[in-house]
């Protein structure tokens, strides 16, 4: 039973990204800057990082990115998020790990943020055999700073909201995430 709701918690991780993924691409863009976005969909693999540990935020990540490219209907973005989504959530974890509580949720968000157009940057210079791409990386990584402050702050409080609700249900004897 317990590997049930696991699995059921990972597969709710993975629909909340999908979703806030889906959200984000329908908002309009004012000003076309090529990989910009809000990340929302670095919510989930956040909270998977701080729930589940890096194995399980990785899955919840890859698998996301990928579903998210198929259904989004541009395949052709799917390296780009794949390995942004991989390379964040290490960075994630390895902040997380090593240095909550001395930076919050926010800091390992940005430093998230910033790994995930590292890594957009470093495809892009690959796919398009071009390395003066890294000259958009400062923009990208200024962008990615403000959203990342975003989605640390929407990660803490939902932490926060988590553990509250944990506390009582564990008071009633039932154990929901292990």
């Amino acid at each position: 039973m317990k590997n049930t709701f696991k699995s059921v918690y990972i597969a709710m991780l993975v629909a909340i990204g999908l979703v806030l993924q889906v959200i984000e691409n329908s908002i309009p863009v004012p000003v076309s800057l090529p990989g910009a976005k809000l990340g929302l969909a670095n919510i989930a693999s956040l909270l998977t990082v701080v729930i589940y540990g890096p194995m399980t935020a990785l899955i919840v990540s890859v698998v996301r990115a990928l579903l998210g490219g198929l259904l989004a209907g541009g395949v052709s973005a799917i390296p780009y998020s794949f390995n942004g989504a991989v390379f964040s959530t290490i960075v994630m974890w390895l902040a997380y790990r090593s240095l909550v509580p001395r930076i919050s949720l926010i800091g390992v968000s940005i430093l998230g943020a910033a790994a995930h157009n590292t890594a957009q940057i470093f495809t892009a210079s690959v796919i398009l055999s071009n390395s003066g791409i890294y000259t958009y990386l400062p923009i990208l990584l200024i962008i990615g700073t403000i959203t990342g402050y975003f989605i640390g702050l929407v990660a803490n409080h939902t932490v926060r909201i988590l553990k509250i609700n944990l506390a009582k249900q564990q008071k009633g004897g039932r154990r929901i995430i292990e």
